[in-house]
């Protein structure tokens, strides 16, 4: 499997409501066929949009013309369309259409959520602990994510790490069986598993009993053997490992390095990994937290007793293991503001589906038995926000939304360019047409 342009990430937009489009819609003009029509000369010719006589093309498609025009897209009135050609009182080729229907790549994430200690048990001298600030909002934002019909066309499995079991937490096998398995989104099953650590934590959760260490070696192997168990019988699906964790992978005999290697062994098996960072809060508290008698000995760094202690620096570790992973970065997450943490994780997975999705299709066959695929008589035609958009043909890319074959000799797949894949993927109802035209399309004007 191959993601071409999954380094190509689509901007962060805050308005954005869903960014996986799900249905590519291949719309198949047939072949020519030549009709002659008593249209006259002029714009009263009937119809709805395109053109077909010798003068209707100066019109804008609204008056002249058979149905052509609306079944092939913006561009086929108005210019004298592509549908209709040359001829002399209305006479000339006219293409039949028909449709059919396909999808893009389904989107499948594996999510290992880090739940150990280091998300909430606030405890001297560990400041940097809060659950205030990073287990809460991030669990909110992440039980509202897999809820929301925003996120519609993704399917997600959650498994959480450590294991509820201290003998087994190191193991990867203890993994492979994810809380949640792969489900289609939105799903409440996330928000039941999560409601379930959070009773087994206890109230209040800052001095909980949080399960201890953060096994990230183990969860990434088994919840790696689980997608790639998946991948073998969904060869069509884009598969994801998305590990949400706030870093410093700890288990005996384990430490960064071997979690490194085992996200790279993964992203080599077309399994990217993502990286969603929880940084730990910068700011001590302006007081000491209620039942602290003072900050504490601090593990590292300077600080403790009447001064508090340096907090971690977790900011490597979570870049590692994004560059293992083929993603280059961390999506990391401030935790000094849990309305923007919330914010920020939700943008963040958003961002994962639609990166997760490719914006190549594979050339269909011709809708008419016996005609051949000829490279300079497709177009494609994107659904954004509601306008068909055709976009240019453009080996280079240079033109804003454009599209290229990824051989120009020898064509199989249309390749949307960055911009016009990610403004695609950015609509909640992105959709893109593929056109078997009669004649050449124009050539680019740059």
């Amino acid at each position: 499997m191959t993601f071409p342009l999954r380094t190509q990430r689509p901007s962060r937009q805050k308005n954005i409501t869903r960014l996986v489009p799900l249905a590519l819609v291949l719309a198949t003009a047939g072949a020519c066929r030549t009709e002659t029509n008593d249209f006259g000369s002029d714009a009263d010719a009937g119809g709805e949009g395109g053109t077909s006589g010798n003068d209707s093309g100066n019109d804008s498609g609204n008056d002249s013309g058979s149905d052509l025009g609306n079944d092939l897209g913006s561009d086929s009135g108005g210019e004298g369309g592509r549908g209709a050609g040359s001829g002399t009182g209305g006479s000339g080729p006219v293409c039949e259409t028909a449709s059919s229907e396909t999808k893009l790549q389904p989107v499948y994430l594996g999510v290992a959520f880090d739940v150990s200690g280091s998300m909430g048990l606030f405890e001297a001298p560990e400041w940097w602990y809060d659950p205030t600030l990073k287990w809460t909002p991030v669990a909110q934002a992440m039980r509202a994510f897999f809820e929301d019909p925003i996120a519609e066309g993704i399917s997600a499995s959650m498994g959480l790490f450590p294991s509820a079991e201290d003998t087994d937490r190191c193991s990867a096998s203890s993994y492979e069986n994810p809380d949640v398995p792969l489900t289609a989104l939105p799903s409440g099953a996330f928000d039941a598993v999560l409601d379930d650590y959070e009773a087994e934590v206890g109230t209040p959760l800052a001095s909980g009993n949080w399960r201890g260490g953060t096994p990230t070696l183990a969860a990434v192997e088994g919840i790696g053997n689980y997608l790639e168990s998946q991948q073998a019988q969904e060869t069509d699906g884009a598969f994801a490992l998305v590990l949400v964790t706030d870093g410093l992978p700890t288990c005996p005999d384990d430490g960064l390095a071997a979690a490194v290697d085992a996200i790279a062994a993964l992203e080599a098996q077309g399994i990217p990994t993502y990286v969603v960072g929880i940084q730990n809060p910068t700011e001590p508290p302006a007081d000491l937290p209620d039942g602290w008698a003072d900050w504490g000995q601090c593990k590292f760094g300077s600080g403790g007793g009447d001064t508090p202690c340096e907090e971690e620096n977790n900011l490597d570790a979570l870049q590692q293991l994004a560059v293992a992973g083929g993603t280059e970065e961390a999506l990391l997450l401030d935790t000094d503001d849990p309305l923007a943490t919330q914010e920020a994780l939700t943008e963040a997975m958003l961002e994962i589906a639609a990166d997760s999705v490719s914006c190549e299709v594979t050339i269909p066959e011709h809708p008419n038995p016996g005609e051949t695929f000829e490279p300079d008589k497709i177009d494609v035609v994107a659904g954004i926000d509601g306008d068909e958009v055709r976009l240019e043909y453009d080996e280079t890319c240079e033109i804003p939304l454009a599209w290229h074959y990824d051989d120009a000799t020898d064509p199989s797949l249309i390749q949307l360019c960055p911009e016009a894949c990610s403004a695609v993927q950015a609509d909640p109802n992105g959709s893109l047409e593929v056109q078997f035209l009669c004649e050449p399309r124009p050539p680019v004007v740059k």
